[in-house]
């Protein structure tokens, strides 16, 4: 049975905007506290209400969604470390990594609806990012949270990923970020502040 498919895109900066939407709250209030900013572990099972499961074999990522993201499309973007050298008086790109966006079926260009933006770093990036030593090119502002990790790869949300009064279901969308993070109990690899 085919619940989704797959899309490739790539996807330009000026494009990035429009996918995006321009997001401008935090984090749903609810995310933080369910405590679904913290966990770890790669659980495939069967969440309670999100029976269509996404899996990405090369992230070893497995996400759960509800019966009305049926044929839901997946679509992805990469995201940018930018670095300015001023003696060269030119920007670099010395790492980069994919943003897997899980898109609602009934989302049209005059008719929005909230996408889930899943962020993906190495555990290597992982650990410049919390060192300071890699700033991703992400939405303006807020923070890069950790969902949960597995043993290559860490999954993050941003706490703007939301256009809330812009989109439709962005609570839906919320809700269902906070379920398939407390299904990964386990702490983060970095305690949040």
């Amino acid at each position: 049975m085919v619940v989704g498919y797959v899309e490739f895109i790539k996807v330009t900066k000026t494009e990035k905007l429009e996918l995006t939407m321009k997001p401008k709250l935090i984090l749903c209030l609810a995310l933080v506290l369910s405590g679904g900013l913290f966990g770890c572990s790669t659980t495939h099972n069967q969440l309670s209400g999100l029976p269509i499961r996404y899996h990405n074999a090369q992230y070893d990522l497995t996400f759960y969604l509800p019966v009305d993201w049926k044929n839901y499309l997946v679509l992805t973007q990469q995201w940018d470390d930018e670095d300015y050298l001023p003696a060269l008086d030119k920007t670099v790109v010395p790492e980069h990594g994919q943003i897997i966006i899980l898109r609602h079926p009934q989302w049209k260009t005059n008719d929005l609806y909230q996408d889930i933006p899943i962020i993906v770093f190495t555990r290597k990036q992982w650990d410049e990012k919390e060192h300071a030593k890699l700033w991703p090119d992400l939405y303006a502002g807020g923070t890069i949270d950790e969902m949960w990790h597995n043993r290559k790869y860490v999954f993050a949300i941003s706490s703007r990923y939301n256009a809330a009064d812009e989109v439709k279901d962005w609570r839906e969308a919320a809700d269902i970020i906070a379920t398939n993070c407390a299904a990964h109990p386990e702490p983060t690899l970095y305690p949040n502040p």
